[in-house]
């Protein structure tokens, strides 16, 4: 069976839509998504079985989890419900307009008992958010002792040289600061080049031979990894390294038949091999001749299984994790 018996540390996932389409983003977030957030009576069965899996805190994020702070509240309400600590909320500042309305949001986010906010600061953003709105919501943090957890303040004083008032291309970074600028940012920020990060880079990354790619295959087991999880708003289990390869959570808790997530458990136990003979026998999957590793064919198994051939697959949730890359 598939089973998880001890979760350590993870995030909640409480929405997909986004403001941006930042190039850097594994989840494939955009403005794309249906509008759906998490609702409170699944978030409060979602920290029931995190809770008995022994996980005691988590962080929030998106999406934009702020986009609809009314509803955020209940979510927060229900951690709290089940023991759960909040350990901060990722936001992009997007929603910041001024002091006051951001003032009010933060003091309720308090009023609920949160003490952070990861606010994201770096060039992917700023394609999409002027730093404006970053510098004010951190203004507005300070005025009301809310904590930040800036990420990554490495990237204040490159963000900071570009006028606060516009957004800016990566093109623009690269006039700035040279045409190898996207690789050393992918290396400084820490990419899980997954989703849409992983189109992102693609291009920069040396392609192999198919045969290859399969005859180096091993088990993937961080598939079923007890760190930097994720659940989102469906309920499902996001493994720490693979976004678009899915479980429900409360399956997980008791155990699964493997057999009705085929896919999931071929790559977890057999590897990349495992899951393109299952996708070339009973799909009628038809490889190019090479990759760019082992991560590029399994997108590519699975972009055909969802986009392609159009299938309601159990372990490939959410859809919008390819339609919206």
């Amino acid at each position: 069976m598939l089973k998880i018996q001890y979760l350590v540390s993870g995030g909640v996932i409480t929405n997909y839509k986004c403001s941006s389409k930042c190039k850097h983003c594994c989840y494939s977030s955009s403005p794309k998504w249906p509008n759906d957030y998490m609702t409170p009576s699944l978030a409060d069965e979602i920290f029931a079985v995190l809770k008995r899996l022994g996980c005691d805190a988590i962080h929030i994020g998106g999406g934009e989890p702020l986009l609809q702070p009314d509803k955020i509240m209940s979510v927060v309400e229900a951690a709290h419900r089940n023991s759960i600590g909040i350990e901060y909320i990722e936001t992009n500042a997007s929603w910041y307009k001024d002091a006051a309305s951001a003032k009010a949001v933060l003091k309720e986010l308090k009023d609920h008992g949160i003490n952070t906010l990861l606010i994201s600061m770096d060039p992917y953003h700023n394609e999409y958010i002027p730093f404006w709105k970053v510098k004010g919501l951190i203004q507005a943090c300070s005025d009301v002792k809310m904590n930040v957890f800036p990420w990554q303040m490495e990237f204040w004083d490159e963000i900071d040289a570009l006028d606060d008032q516009k957004t800016h291309s990566l093109e623009e970074y690269i006039r700035l600061y040279g045409q190898d600028y996207p690789v050393r940012l992918m290396g400084r920020y820490g990419l899980n080049l997954k989703g849409r990060a992983f189109m992102t880079y693609r291009p920069f990354m040396k392609k192999q031979p198919v045969d290859q790619i399969l005859k180096e295959s091993k088990p993937c087991r961080l598939l079923s990894g007890i760190y930097h999880f994720h659940v989102d708003l469906y309920g499902n289990f996001i493994p720490q390294s693979c976004p678009g390869f899915s479980i429900p959570l409360k399956e997980l808790e008791n155990g699964t038949d493997p057999d009705r997530y085929r896919l999931f458990n071929s790559v977890e136990s057999v590897g990349i091999k495992g899951l393109f003979e299952l996708a070339e026998k009973e799909y009628g999957y038809m490889p190019k001749n090479e990759y760019a590793g082992k991560c590029d064919l399994c997108y590519d198994i699975r972009n055909h299984l969802v986009l392609e051939l159009g299938l309601d697959l159990p372990d490939l949730k959410p859809e919008g994790h390819y339609k919206y890359i």
